[in-house]
């Protein structure tokens, strides 16, 4: 399933042409796929989450979570789905979708997670997440999930406040550790239909 749409950027970050052909595509478990996969999902992790944790704890989640045969377990897995968006056929995110036994958590069995959605800090601001969550929501509606949910960390407020305008509404919190450190997402539930 590949979208397609024309998206005006403004950056000095990213120099590319004027007009962004953005696509949504399959991650598939090529070694180029993987591979690319494992730099953005390393460098958003580690730019969204290191300015409130240690250089440690940052490392030890990156390699523990971002293995290539890791990704590709979860890139293969039926019950999951990974999407790049690109911008001019560059990767500069992804989003990653579970359902049933997938989900990491237990709370929502007839929902789609969103466990995922990162764009490279490059791109940030500019709009494209939106793209991410909008074939997000239609993923699920066309695969007749009647809620989506994700965590969302407590001190990304950037990211909360791009959730609730989509109508996403707190319905739990899950602690964790990362390093010495606890960590709470605050689980957010929408109604599809």
């Amino acid at each position: 399933m590949n979208t397609t749409t024309q998206t005006p950027t403004v950056t000095s970050t990213w120099q590319i042409l004027a007009t962004t052909q953005i696509t949504i595509r399959p991650v598939t478990a090529s070694h180029t796929d993987l591979t690319t996969l494992q730099a953005i999902a390393a460098e958003s992790f580690t730019a969204t989450f290191a300015p409130y944790n240690d250089v440690r704890s940052i490392t030890e989640y990156v390699v523990n979570n971002y293995q290539l045969p890791t990704l590709q377990a979860e890139v293969t897995a039926p019950t999951s789905a990974t999407f790049f968006l690109e911008g001019n056929g560059q990767p500069l995110g992804y989003l990653k979708l579970n359902w049933g036994p997938t989900q990491t958590e237990p709370n929502f069995p007839e929902a789609i997670e969103i466990q995922r959605i990162y764009l490279l800090p490059a791109v940030w601001g500019q709009g494209l997440g939106h793209h991410l969550m909008d074939f997000a929501l239609t993923y699920a509606r066309t695969h007749h999930f009647n809620q989506i949910w994700l965590g969302v960390w407590q001190k990304n407020e950037r990211a909360q406040h791009f959730y609730a305008r989509y109508g996403f509404q707190p319905v739990s919190t899950h602690c964790f550790w990362m390093g010495d450190h606890e960590q709470c997402d605050d689980l957010l539930l929408k109604e599809l239909f």
